[in-house]
């Protein structure tokens, strides 16, 4: 697929043999982290950590992205990404549930979907413990189809409704559209979120938002369309408060602040009308500490 990919909604036919497409990634599986990571929600990151493995590339590119390191510039800043092979990603999947990992979680991984989906056809059934599918919520109908009984749980964005916002933040002005109907196949192929006994998530959606500065007007009309696409009481969503400046660029002023606990509660008011369930942020998960350290070897 990689001669001519099509993986994601941009669609934009890149030979990634030859040369990298919008999301900046060759053809060979390139990972920056693998690691266990206990900043996800809880029901992820449960005692041990969810075995996070980071990929480069994005097909977003968010202006304010907090991993922009590995997901616009890892071509140019000093990483421990490096290309690895199947085999290779099989070992570090097998590692990390050997490590303790509750599940393995695939950050980033739209423009990888075709390898991974070859590689957890050959692992799955000896693997037994959920596979996230930790994605910007960009995605194409093609491309989960594809990976269709090889992901338990979908952990999607749904970053904007106003086509606006989404173009100049994140260069997607259709991202809302596609961004429903690909929670809606999620859904389909996930159903209702189960929560095992011992607190962790075993299958379904986790939809996270992350509340922008400004935007909570925008924020208001995400959470209506989603409650329109699936049902509200069915899935998980993370309203978070976690955004912080100091990835946006100088010259948007808009999004050289935090956001107000006014906004932040505005928000959660507003899920709470449609009776979803899920987490929220403390005022203090505005900090980049949270942010991995991607210069450090961890695989």
């Amino acid at each position: 697929m990689y001669n001519t990919c099509n993986l994601c909604p941009r669609e934009c036919g890149a030979d990634r043999i030859n040369r990298m497409g919008y999301c900046r990634a060759p053809r060979e599986i390139m990972i920056a982290r693998a690691a266990l990571h206990l900043y996800e929600e809880p029901v992820i990151s449960g005692k041990n950590g969810s075995g996070t493995i980071f990929f480069c590339g994005c097909n977003l590119g968010c202006v304010f992205c907090q991993n922009g390191v590995i997901s616009h510039d890892f071509a140019k800043v000093k990483t421990a990404a490096r290309i690895i092979s199947d085999d290779e990603l099989i070992s570090i999947i097998l590692n990390l549930k050997a490590e303790g990992a509750h599940n393995i979680n695939f950050v980033t991984p739209t423009h990888y979907a075709d390898s991974i989906a070859r590689v957890l056809k050959r692992i799955k059934a000896e693997l037994r413990i959920p596979v996230i599918y930790n994605c910007g919520g960009y995605e194409s109908i093609e491309t989960l189809k594809m990976l269709e009984g090889l992901i338990d749980i979908y952990m999607p964005d749904f970053k904007y409704f106003s086509d606006e916002l989404s173009k100049k933040y994140s260069f997607a002005p259709d991202y809302a559209e596609r961004a429903a109907e690909a929670l809606a196949e999620m859904y389909r192929q996930t159903g209702e979120a189960v929560i095992g006994e011992d607190g962790l998530m075993k299958k379904g959606i986790l939809l996270r938002h992350l509340v922008l500065p400004g935007c909570r007007k925008d924020s208001a009309l995400i959470l209506e369309k989603i409650a329109e696409t699936v049902p509200a009481n069915k899935i998980l969503i993370s309203i978070m408060r976690q955004y912080t400046p100091d990835f946006a660029p100088e010259s948007m002023k808009e999004l050289r602040r935090r956001i107000t606990s006014f906004e932040y509660d505005f928000v959660l008011s507003e899920s709470e009308k449609y009776g979803f369930v899920g987490f929220s942020q403390d005022k203090d998960s505005a900090k980049t500490s949270y942010t991995p350290d991607f210069s450090l070897k961890t695989f």
